[in-house]
Protein backbone atom coordinates (compact mmCIF):
# COMPACT_ATOMS: atom_id res chain seq x y z
CA UNK A 1 0.00 0.00 0.00
CA UNK A 2 1.40 2.87 -1.10
CA UNK A 3 1.76 6.04 1.30
CA UNK A 4 1.23 9.58 1.19
CA UNK A 5 4.13 11.81 0.90
CA UNK A 6 4.47 14.69 2.73
CA UNK A 7 3.67 17.82 0.99
CA UNK A 8 6.34 20.60 0.12
CA UNK A 9 5.85 23.59 2.25
CA UNK A 10 6.73 26.01 -0.57
CA UNK A 11 4.07 24.06 -3.04
CA UNK A 12 1.85 24.67 -0.37
CA UNK A 13 2.34 28.27 -0.07
CA UNK A 14 2.29 28.96 -4.10
CA UNK A 15 -1.41 26.77 -3.94
CA UNK A 16 -2.65 29.38 -1.17
CA UNK A 17 -1.40 32.39 -3.11
CA UNK A 18 -2.84 31.54 -6.40
CA UNK A 19 -6.11 31.08 -4.37
CA UNK A 20 -6.06 34.06 -3.08
CA UNK A 21 -5.28 36.09 -5.93
CA UNK A 22 -7.88 34.08 -7.89
CA UNK A 23 -10.51 35.31 -5.08
CA UNK A 24 -9.47 38.90 -5.26
CA UNK A 25 -9.57 39.10 -9.03
CA UNK A 26 -13.61 37.32 -8.51
CA UNK A 27 -14.45 39.69 -5.92
CA UNK A 28 -12.82 42.74 -7.98
CA UNK A 29 -14.97 41.64 -11.35
CA UNK A 30 -18.16 41.10 -8.69
CA UNK A 31 -17.49 44.68 -7.49
CA UNK A 32 -17.07 45.98 -11.24
CA UNK A 33 -20.22 44.57 -11.86
CA UNK A 34 -22.08 45.58 -9.24
CA UNK A 35 -21.09 49.29 -9.28
CA UNK A 36 -22.00 49.34 -13.37
CA UNK A 37 -24.78 47.49 -12.48
CA UNK A 38 -25.36 50.38 -9.74
CA UNK A 39 -24.33 53.10 -12.34
CA UNK A 40 -26.89 52.11 -14.77
CA UNK A 41 -30.09 51.99 -12.29
CA UNK A 42 -29.04 55.64 -11.29
CA UNK A 43 -28.72 56.78 -14.23
CA UNK A 44 -31.96 55.27 -15.41
CA UNK A 45 -33.47 56.36 -12.45
CA UNK A 46 -32.71 59.73 -13.28
CA UNK A 47 -33.26 59.59 -17.26
CA UNK A 48 -36.84 58.54 -15.53
CA UNK A 49 -36.55 61.89 -12.79
CA UNK A 50 -35.89 64.49 -15.61
CA UNK A 51 -38.69 62.71 -18.38
CA UNK A 52 -41.06 62.96 -15.44
CA UNK A 53 -40.23 66.28 -14.65
CA UNK A 54 -39.91 67.81 -18.45
CA UNK A 55 -43.80 66.15 -18.77
CA UNK A 56 -44.74 67.99 -15.55
CA UNK A 57 -42.98 71.23 -17.06
CA UNK A 58 -44.54 71.32 -20.09
CA UNK A 59 -47.84 70.72 -18.89
CA UNK A 60 -47.37 73.79 -16.38
CA UNK A 61 -45.88 75.61 -19.46
CA UNK A 62 -49.41 74.67 -21.13
CA UNK A 63 -51.13 75.83 -18.28
CA UNK A 64 -49.59 79.13 -18.39
CA UNK A 65 -50.71 79.46 -22.12
CA UNK A 66 -54.41 78.95 -21.40
CA UNK A 67 -54.52 80.43 -18.20
CA UNK A 68 -53.40 83.39 -20.05
CA UNK A 69 -55.75 82.94 -22.91
CA UNK A 70 -58.85 82.75 -20.95
CA UNK A 71 -57.28 86.03 -19.22
CA UNK A 72 -57.37 88.22 -22.11
CA UNK A 73 -60.83 86.50 -23.55
CA UNK A 74 -62.67 87.99 -20.64
CA UNK A 75 -63.13 91.30 -18.68
CA UNK A 76 -63.10 90.72 -15.22
CA UNK A 77 -62.26 93.23 -12.82
CA UNK A 78 -60.61 91.14 -9.96
CA UNK A 79 -58.04 90.43 -12.84
CA UNK A 80 -57.61 94.00 -14.22
CA UNK A 81 -54.45 94.51 -12.49
CA UNK A 82 -52.88 91.49 -13.48
CA UNK A 83 -53.38 92.31 -16.67
CA UNK A 84 -52.31 95.37 -16.67
CA UNK A 85 -49.34 94.02 -14.97
CA UNK A 86 -48.66 91.51 -17.81
CA UNK A 87 -49.08 94.09 -21.15
CA UNK A 88 -46.19 96.23 -18.71
CA UNK A 89 -43.81 93.63 -19.75
CA UNK A 90 -43.55 92.15 -15.97
CA UNK A 91 -43.14 88.98 -16.07
CA UNK A 92 -45.78 86.75 -13.22
CA UNK A 93 -45.17 83.66 -11.48
CA UNK A 94 -47.36 81.27 -9.89
CA UNK A 95 -45.98 78.38 -7.77
CA UNK A 96 -47.90 74.98 -8.60
CA UNK A 97 -46.87 72.22 -6.28
CA UNK A 98 -43.22 71.75 -6.28
CA UNK A 99 -42.99 73.51 -9.31
CA UNK A 100 -44.02 76.71 -10.84
CA UNK A 101 -44.70 79.09 -14.19
CA UNK A 102 -43.84 82.14 -15.13
CA UNK A 103 -45.95 83.92 -17.87
CA UNK A 104 -45.10 86.94 -20.14
CA UNK A 105 -47.12 88.71 -22.25
CA UNK A 106 -45.88 90.88 -25.32
CA UNK A 107 -48.90 93.32 -27.28
CA UNK A 108 -48.42 92.28 -31.13
CA UNK A 109 -50.38 94.93 -31.92
CA UNK A 110 -48.05 97.90 -29.95
CA UNK A 111 -45.30 96.36 -32.84
CA UNK A 112 -45.25 97.19 -36.52
CA UNK A 113 -46.39 94.59 -38.52
CA UNK A 114 -44.08 93.95 -41.44
CA UNK A 115 -47.20 92.81 -43.50
CA UNK A 116 -48.11 96.62 -43.65
CA UNK A 117 -44.96 97.47 -45.29
CA UNK A 118 -46.62 96.81 -48.35
CA UNK A 119 -50.24 98.82 -49.40
CA UNK A 120 -51.14 95.72 -51.59
CA UNK A 121 -51.18 93.32 -48.83
CA UNK A 122 -53.69 95.51 -46.58
CA UNK A 123 -56.92 94.01 -48.49
CA UNK A 124 -57.92 93.51 -51.88
CA UNK A 125 -57.97 96.39 -54.56
CA UNK A 126 -60.91 97.23 -56.01
CA UNK A 127 -61.66 99.78 -58.97
CA UNK A 128 -61.88 103.14 -57.66
CA UNK A 129 -64.66 105.28 -58.73
CA UNK A 130 -63.71 108.12 -61.29
CA UNK A 131 -64.24 110.47 -59.57
CA UNK A 132 -61.62 109.66 -56.95
CA UNK A 133 -58.90 108.07 -58.56
CA UNK A 134 -55.46 109.35 -58.96
CA UNK A 135 -55.01 111.93 -61.37
CA UNK A 136 -51.96 111.80 -63.50
CA UNK A 137 -50.11 114.72 -61.70
CA UNK A 138 -51.04 113.89 -58.53
CA UNK A 139 -47.61 111.70 -56.53
CA UNK A 140 -48.29 108.21 -55.98
CA UNK A 141 -49.89 106.92 -52.23
CA UNK A 142 -46.79 106.32 -49.48
CA UNK A 143 -47.03 103.54 -47.14
CA UNK A 144 -46.54 105.56 -43.78
CA UNK A 145 -45.59 102.24 -42.38
CA UNK A 146 -42.23 102.14 -44.62
CA UNK A 147 -40.87 105.50 -43.04
CA UNK A 148 -41.97 104.63 -39.91
CA UNK A 149 -39.89 101.09 -40.16
CA UNK A 150 -36.89 102.83 -41.25
CA UNK A 151 -36.81 105.64 -38.59
CA UNK A 152 -37.02 102.62 -35.77
CA UNK A 153 -34.49 100.79 -37.49
CA UNK A 154 -32.00 104.26 -37.53
CA UNK A 155 -32.63 104.65 -33.68
CA UNK A 156 -32.16 100.87 -32.59
CA UNK A 157 -28.94 100.91 -34.90
CA UNK A 158 -30.03 98.69 -37.51
CA UNK A 159 -29.58 98.99 -41.20
CA UNK A 160 -32.57 100.63 -42.17
CA UNK A 161 -32.13 99.87 -45.89
CA UNK A 162 -33.30 95.86 -44.38
CA UNK A 163 -37.17 97.37 -44.99
CA UNK A 164 -36.30 97.18 -48.48
CA UNK A 165 -35.74 93.03 -47.94
CA UNK A 166 -38.87 92.87 -46.10
CA UNK A 167 -40.95 94.61 -49.07
CA UNK A 168 -39.02 92.03 -51.52
CA UNK A 169 -39.71 89.07 -49.53
CA UNK A 170 -43.45 89.94 -49.38
CA UNK A 171 -44.38 91.75 -52.98
CA UNK A 172 -44.86 89.81 -56.14
CA UNK A 173 -42.47 92.13 -58.20
CA UNK A 174 -38.79 90.68 -59.27
CA UNK A 175 -37.27 94.15 -58.75
CA UNK A 176 -35.22 94.69 -55.49
CA UNK A 177 -35.91 97.66 -53.33
CA UNK A 178 -33.30 100.26 -52.60
CA UNK A 179 -29.65 98.97 -51.65
CA UNK A 180 -30.67 96.80 -49.21
CA UNK A 181 -33.45 94.58 -51.01
CA UNK A 182 -33.25 91.02 -52.19
CA UNK A 183 -35.73 89.12 -54.40
CA UNK A 184 -35.23 85.26 -55.20
CA UNK A 185 -32.61 86.20 -57.87
CA UNK A 186 -30.36 86.29 -54.68
CA UNK A 187 -31.59 83.18 -52.28
CA UNK A 188 -31.57 80.95 -55.35
CA UNK A 189 -27.79 82.28 -55.27
CA UNK A 190 -26.91 81.02 -51.80
CA UNK A 191 -25.38 78.06 -50.90
CA UNK A 192 -28.42 76.62 -49.85
CA UNK A 193 -30.89 78.21 -52.12
CA UNK A 194 -34.71 79.10 -51.78
CA UNK A 195 -37.41 81.43 -53.49
CA UNK A 196 -38.48 84.56 -51.28
CA UNK A 197 -42.34 84.04 -50.19
CA UNK A 198 -43.97 86.88 -52.67
CA UNK A 199 -46.87 87.15 -49.79
CA UNK A 200 -47.70 88.11 -46.38
CA UNK A 201 -45.70 86.86 -43.60
CA UNK A 202 -47.22 83.99 -41.01
CA UNK A 203 -44.83 84.27 -38.27
CA UNK A 204 -41.41 86.68 -37.50
CA UNK A 205 -39.59 83.36 -37.62
CA UNK A 206 -40.07 83.20 -41.21
CA UNK A 207 -37.83 86.44 -41.63
CA UNK A 208 -34.41 84.17 -40.52
CA UNK A 209 -34.65 84.08 -44.39
CA UNK A 210 -34.72 87.31 -45.24
CA UNK A 211 -31.43 88.77 -46.11
CA UNK A 212 -29.57 90.75 -43.61
CA UNK A 213 -32.10 89.74 -40.34
CA UNK A 214 -29.26 88.02 -38.73
CA UNK A 215 -28.98 87.10 -35.04
CA UNK A 216 -26.83 90.55 -34.19
CA UNK A 217 -30.33 92.18 -35.47
CA UNK A 218 -32.34 90.13 -33.75
CA UNK A 219 -30.50 90.82 -30.49
CA UNK A 220 -30.83 94.60 -31.29
CA UNK A 221 -34.84 94.23 -32.21
CA UNK A 222 -35.09 93.30 -28.49
CA UNK A 223 -35.47 89.39 -29.44
CA UNK A 224 -34.17 86.85 -26.35
CA UNK A 225 -32.34 83.73 -26.27
CA UNK A 226 -35.06 80.81 -25.58
CA UNK A 227 -32.73 77.54 -25.08
CA UNK A 228 -29.61 78.60 -26.64
CA UNK A 229 -31.43 79.97 -29.90
CA UNK A 230 -32.31 83.59 -30.74
CA UNK A 231 -36.23 83.85 -30.98
CA UNK A 232 -37.80 86.33 -33.45
CA UNK A 233 -41.30 85.68 -32.07
CA UNK A 234 -39.75 87.74 -28.41
CA UNK A 235 -38.99 90.86 -30.20
CA UNK A 236 -40.34 93.96 -28.60
CA UNK A 237 -40.46 96.09 -32.54
CA UNK A 238 -41.91 93.41 -35.14
CA UNK A 239 -44.39 91.26 -35.21
CA UNK A 240 -46.16 89.60 -39.02
CA UNK A 241 -50.21 89.35 -38.81
CA UNK A 242 -53.11 89.44 -41.06
CA UNK A 243 -54.12 92.62 -41.47
CA UNK A 244 -57.49 93.65 -40.54
CA UNK A 245 -60.05 93.60 -43.74
CA UNK A 246 -60.66 96.86 -45.16
CA UNK A 247 -58.13 98.75 -42.98
CA UNK A 248 -54.35 99.39 -42.45
CA UNK A 249 -52.42 98.48 -39.09
CA UNK A 250 -52.87 100.22 -36.14
CA UNK A 251 -50.30 100.30 -33.33
CA UNK A 252 -51.83 100.38 -30.10
CA UNK A 253 -50.58 103.18 -27.60
CA UNK A 254 -51.14 101.85 -24.84
CA UNK A 255 -48.45 99.01 -25.20
CA UNK A 256 -46.01 100.52 -27.99
CA UNK A 257 -42.26 100.81 -26.93
CA UNK A 258 -40.90 104.31 -26.44
CA UNK A 259 -38.71 104.06 -29.80
CA UNK A 260 -42.28 103.16 -31.86
CA UNK A 261 -44.36 106.14 -30.15
CA UNK A 262 -41.52 108.50 -31.37
CA UNK A 263 -41.31 107.34 -34.51
CA UNK A 264 -44.81 107.45 -35.33
CA UNK A 265 -44.69 110.58 -36.31
CA UNK A 266 -42.35 113.43 -37.54
CA UNK A 267 -42.72 116.15 -35.13
CA UNK A 268 -40.19 116.50 -32.23
CA UNK A 269 -41.56 116.90 -28.72
CA UNK A 270 -41.80 114.68 -25.84
CA UNK A 271 -45.01 113.52 -27.15
CA UNK A 272 -43.31 109.68 -26.28
CA UNK A 273 -42.87 110.34 -23.00
CA UNK A 274 -45.86 111.77 -22.03
CA UNK A 275 -47.72 108.88 -23.20
CA UNK A 276 -45.81 106.42 -21.20
CA UNK A 277 -46.09 108.36 -18.18
CA UNK A 278 -49.68 108.96 -18.69
CA UNK A 279 -49.97 105.35 -19.28
CA UNK A 280 -48.13 103.96 -16.42
CA UNK A 281 -51.24 105.66 -14.37
CA UNK A 282 -54.28 104.44 -16.18
CA UNK A 283 -54.74 103.18 -19.63
CA UNK A 284 -56.01 105.58 -22.32
CA UNK A 285 -59.55 104.62 -22.83
CA UNK A 286 -60.05 107.42 -25.59
CA UNK A 287 -57.93 108.74 -28.57
CA UNK A 288 -59.20 112.04 -27.40
CA UNK A 289 -57.52 112.27 -24.25
CA UNK A 290 -53.99 112.67 -26.02
CA UNK A 291 -54.88 116.41 -26.28
CA UNK A 292 -55.16 116.59 -22.44
CA UNK A 293 -51.33 115.19 -22.57
CA UNK A 294 -50.28 118.25 -24.73
CA UNK A 295 -50.02 116.31 -27.91
CA UNK A 296 -51.53 118.42 -30.86
CA UNK A 297 -51.09 119.16 -34.46
CA UNK A 298 -49.69 116.94 -37.17
CA UNK A 299 -48.61 114.95 -34.28
CA UNK A 300 -51.50 114.55 -32.54
CA UNK A 301 -53.62 113.42 -36.97
CA UNK A 302 -50.32 111.21 -36.86
CA UNK A 303 -51.23 109.12 -33.67
CA UNK A 304 -55.50 109.54 -34.45
CA UNK A 305 -54.11 108.05 -37.94
CA UNK A 306 -51.72 105.33 -36.79
CA UNK A 307 -52.60 104.57 -33.30
CA UNK A 308 -55.50 102.36 -31.35
CA UNK A 309 -56.02 101.86 -27.99
CA UNK A 310 -57.00 98.27 -27.87
CA UNK A 311 -55.52 94.86 -29.16
CA UNK A 312 -56.83 91.95 -30.58
CA UNK A 313 -53.40 89.89 -30.70
CA UNK A 314 -50.81 88.73 -27.55
CA UNK A 315 -47.75 86.71 -27.80
CA UNK A 316 -47.25 84.49 -24.38
CA UNK A 317 -43.88 83.58 -23.15
CA UNK A 318 -44.81 80.46 -20.35
CA UNK A 319 -41.52 78.66 -18.47
CA UNK A 320 -42.68 75.86 -16.35
CA UNK A 321 -39.97 74.38 -14.58
CA UNK A 322 -39.84 71.30 -11.77
CA UNK A 323 -36.85 71.07 -10.29
CA UNK A 324 -33.78 71.10 -12.62
CA UNK A 325 -35.91 70.71 -15.58
CA UNK A 326 -37.81 73.50 -17.84
CA UNK A 327 -40.01 73.65 -20.74
CA UNK A 328 -40.85 76.81 -22.53
CA UNK A 329 -44.11 77.25 -24.95
CA UNK A 330 -43.96 80.17 -27.05
CA UNK A 331 -47.57 80.82 -28.26
CA UNK A 332 -49.76 83.64 -30.14
CA UNK A 333 -52.98 84.12 -29.01
CA UNK A 334 -56.19 86.10 -31.05
CA UNK A 335 -58.82 87.20 -28.77
CA UNK A 336 -62.29 88.36 -29.53
CA UNK A 337 -63.56 88.16 -33.07
CA UNK A 338 -66.53 85.71 -34.94
CA UNK A 339 -64.52 82.66 -33.78
CA UNK A 340 -63.86 84.07 -30.18
CA UNK A 341 -59.86 83.00 -28.70
CA UNK A 342 -57.51 80.74 -31.02
CA UNK A 343 -54.15 79.86 -30.75
CA UNK A 344 -52.54 80.56 -33.90
CA UNK A 345 -48.82 79.99 -33.13
CA UNK A 346 -47.42 77.22 -30.78
CA UNK A 347 -43.53 76.46 -30.20
CA UNK A 348 -41.87 74.19 -27.36
CA UNK A 349 -38.11 74.69 -26.45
Amino acid sequence: MMAWLPRDKNSLANERGVALVITLLIVTLVAVVVLDVNYLMRVDVHAAANFRDGIRSYYLAKSGVNLTQELFSRTVQEFEELKNTLLLGGAHTLPIGDGSVTIRVIDEMGKINVNALLLETAAPQTPAPAQSRQRPNEPPAVNPWVQIAQDLFQRLGVDPTLVGAIIDWIDIDDIPTGSGGAESNYYRGLDKPYAARNGPLETTGEMRLVRGFTEDVWLKLGAKRVGGIVDPATNLYLTALPLPQGGGWRVNLNTAPALILNSLTREVGPFAEAIIQRRTQARIEKITDLQQLGISGEALQDFQRLGTLTSLYYTVEARGAVGEIAKHITALIRTGGDQGSQILYWRVL
